[in-house]
């Protein structure tokens, strides 16, 4: 999500004529993007301002700027701390942050754009929900981003499509729980029927998932739809029913194997990839041990592992964080390691075949790309591959990524 509100804003000022530059000495303004869904995110970002804000102290002349999340839960502090900011713009005015940035340089701001045509990316990033009404007892997205809000299905499709226009091959649907979108009498897998009929769009994808929210009707669209590509992010969090239940996540250990077992039986190339907290508040050896069985059980392609830290306004905060973190830290290692085995067994099954790839961008001559279930690839190539579908010949894998020759 941070992703694409900073992208974003990089449009917007790129079609009025500014552009990016590579270091504070050149920059006329300093945007911060701030995440606070874990304490180490806010500890580096207030990192960062420590030292913009002495780079200030030699180019009075530079604006610095605070968005996002942590703008959003800690501005005054922000302000109070760091009297070098000039502006801070809460994750809940975020389509507004380009205008208001703007003002800073000129009140009333009303120049015409003079690029209004950027060309895109091949990979687009496209929100289509702000907010989340789930309430999971660890999230702060509830109070700073707000309660769950679909964008019109029509906006979102005219945006799609102009991305597509302009050199777009893949759109990710993004939302911090993208399966509950529902405009009107548009529901998520109605809005991606509507995404798939957009000429020249090659792949969709979408992020995140609720598995409380995961309906029949997404599912068949994935089975039947080519462009929708064969992976799913579905969030386990914890495999102990206790656990769920504190986390206030709505469904149970066996519900999330249903699902997942009704995944692959529709679409049998599908890769899963999930999230997994450890040291939740009152997790035991036994819970964390039924997540490990999890892990080894369903294989998911792929995972993302956090520690557990208390997040200020939500229930989990009052409760008592009684998993000393040493004991957090070896089961995150465990985790991983049994994540990173399974990985690497995955993709060595890969040695030897044809893969079909969406080639995202060229360096050096090697272009990096990335099959339908998400796995990137690296081969050498040219130019003229960026945009299109090409098949690699995979030679040698490693845990995130494959090697090949461009056959």
């Amino acid at each position: 999500m941070n992703v694409c509100d900073s992208d974003m804003l990089d449009s917007v000022f790129l079609a009025y004529g500014a552009s990016k530059v590579n270091n504070l000495s050149e920059a006329d303004v300093v945007i911060l993007n701030t995440c606070s869904v874990r304490v180490q995110s806010e500890q580096k970002a207030f990192s960062y301002l420590g030292r913009v804000k002495e780079f200030k102290q030699k180019k009075t002349c530079i604006k610095i700027v605070v968005i996002g999340c942590m703008a959003e839960r800690l501005g005054h502090n922000i302000k109070k701390r760091f009297n070098s900011v000039d502006l801070i713009i809460g994750a809940k005015d975020i389509d507004n942050a380009a205008l208001r940035i703007m003002n800073l340089f000129c009140t009333n701001y009303s120049a015409k754009k003079v690029n209004p045509e950027i060309k895109s990316e091949i990979v687009r990033y496209v929100t289509i929900m702000r907010g989340c009404d789930n309430y999971c007892s660890y999230c702060t997205v509830p109070f700073v981003r707000g309660r769950e809000i679909s964008i019109n299905y029509e906006t979102i499709v005219n945006k799609c499509s102009s991305m597509v226009k302009n050199g777009a091959r893949e759109i990710i649907l993004l939302g911090q729980n993208v399966n509950s979108y529902q405009y009107e009498d548009i529901n998520f897998a109605s809005l991606i029927k509507k995404i798939v009929t957009i000429e020249n769009l090659e792949r969709i994808r979408f992020i995140t998932n609720h598995p409380k929210d995961l309906s029949d009707d997404l599912v068949k669209i994935m089975a039947t739809e080519p462009k929708v590509c064969s992976h799913i992010h579905l969030p386990m969090q914890s495999a102990s029913d206790k656990i769920l239940k504190a986390m206030n996540r709505k469904y149970s250990y066996e519900h999330y194997l249903k699902l997942i077992k009704k995944l692959r039986t529709a679409v049998p190339s599908v890769s899963v990839t999930t999230d997994i907290i450890v040291g939740f508040p009152g997790e035991t050896n036994e819970d964390f041990e039924n997540t490990l069985k999890a892990v080894k059980t369903i294989r998911f392609g792929g995972l993302y592992v956090f520690r557990y830290s208390p997040r200020p306004n939500t229930t989990a905060a009052a409760m008592i964080d009684d998993v000393p973190f040493e004991e957090k830290k070896r089961r995150h290692a465990i985790i991983l390691k049994e994540s990173n085995k399974i990985s690497i067994e995955i993709v060595s099954e890969m040695l030897g075949s044809i893969q079909q790839v969406l080639v995202e961008e060229i360096k050096n001559g090697i272009i990096k790309a990335r099959t339908r279930t998400g796995r990137k690839v690296f081969a050498e190539g040219r130019k003229e591959y960026v945009g299109k579908h090409i098949n690699v010949n995979i030679k040698e894998a490693k845990i995130n990524s494959l090697f090949g020759d461009i056959v």
